[in-house]
């Protein structure tokens, strides 16, 4: 499972930049295309490294995919509504994936695995002759001058930012990976409260992140947020139970769905904007490497120190990065949109 997050980790900056070269719906088509074949692989794949290299791609997929999906977003509209536009995108992103979550298993136990590909690909052929057919392209900022990778992600406005979704990526995965086995070690049934709260939570704060943009400037609004996400965590190393897993739930549900939006802007107003595929592919990058050693890495230091003892570490992680973010960000300008 975790290979594809190192497939998408090491892909997504070479994929931002062809975003600034080749344009977003290039980009997307590409990744739409890579998912296709690499579904339908599935079918061969059942050996131990065939599947590996299987889940390797469908990463890199995803990595093209997505990076340039949320670029797309962030170009289609004014820059007053453009926390709107990128909000959606991926609030509809993590609607199809509780979907697919929650449906595939019904549909494997009533039909056979193969069942689930055809569907999947006929999904992303429909996505495919919509993007195709029914958007136009978004050609890249020509007459923006480019700066070398290095220089972009050495920028404040972009390593800032990146490093305050890492932290938060990085909660949100603990949470996610975590609550179940706290919950079972404390004897704790109801542990699905969390997941539900945070399914409603995010949703909502998705949908309200348009209207947030207009009162709070997009670096506001992610420290807030980052706070949130800290809080949902220390809730559960003080003390787990289900009425804790409720408010960590909502907690991290707001602040998990309005930090990737209003960094997003934020990077997206503060880039080159012949660089503002490379600083999105970036960001994205970030998030994907805490999301993966957040499962990952706390793994083993919960077999040492227990479970408290990890979310004590998610909680300071996200202290500690968001700190640096409104350290370095202090003296930048930024506004409300």
């Amino acid at each position: 499972m975790g290979i594809s997050a190192l497939g998408a980790v090491i892909i997504r900056p070479w994929a931002g930049m062809n975003v600034d070269i080749r344009g977003s719906r290039t980009v997307i088509l590409w990744g739409q295309g890579l998912l296709a074949l690499c579904t339908f692989a599935y079918l061969g794949a059942v050996l131990f490294w065939p599947l590996l290299i299987v889940r390797f791609f469908h990463g890199v997929a995803m990595a093209f995919y997505g990076t340039g999906a949320v670029t797309f977003a962030s170009s289609v509209e004014t820059p007053r509504n453009t926390p709107g536009a990128i909000s959606l995108f991926s609030m509809f992103t993590m609607m199809g994936l509780g979907i697919a979550t929650g449906s595939a298993p019904i549909i494997f136990q009533q039909q056979e695995f193969s069942v689930l590909v055809m569907i999947s690909i006929a999904g992303l052929l429909l996505a495919g002759s919509i993007i195709l057919f029914r958007t136009q392209p978004i050609l890249p900022n020509i007459g923006a001058e480019r700066v070398a990778f290095r220089a972009v992600l050495n920028t404040k406005e972009v390593l800032a930012p990146t490093i305050c979704l890492f932290a938060s990526n990085f909660a949100f995965s603990t949470s996610f990976t975590f609550i179940p086995l706290i919950a079972l070690a404390d004897g704790i049934d109801n542990y699905s409260s969390f997941y539900i709260s945070f399914t409603i939570a995010v949703v909502i704060a998705r949908f309200a992140v348009q209207e947030i943009s207009r009162f709070w400037s997009a670096k506001k609004t992610a420290v807030i947020a980052s706070l949130l996400n800290a809080f949902s965590v220390l809730l559960i190393a003080v003390h787990p139970s289900v009425i804790t897993f409720i408010l960590s739930g909502i907690s991290v549900g707001i602040g998990f769905g309005v930090i990737f939006p209003s960094l997003a802007v934020y990077v997206v107003n503060n880039t080159n904007p012949g660089n503002k595929g490379t600083a999105l592919g970036i960001l994205s990058a970030a998030g994907d490497v805490g999301t993966a050693l957040g499962a990952s890495v706390l793994g083993f230091i919960a077999q040492m120190y227990g479970y408290r003892v990890i979310f004590l570490a998610a909680t300071l992680v996200v202290l500690l990065c968001v700190y640096y973010f409104s350290k370095a960000l202090a003296h930048s300008a930024d506004r409300a949109l």
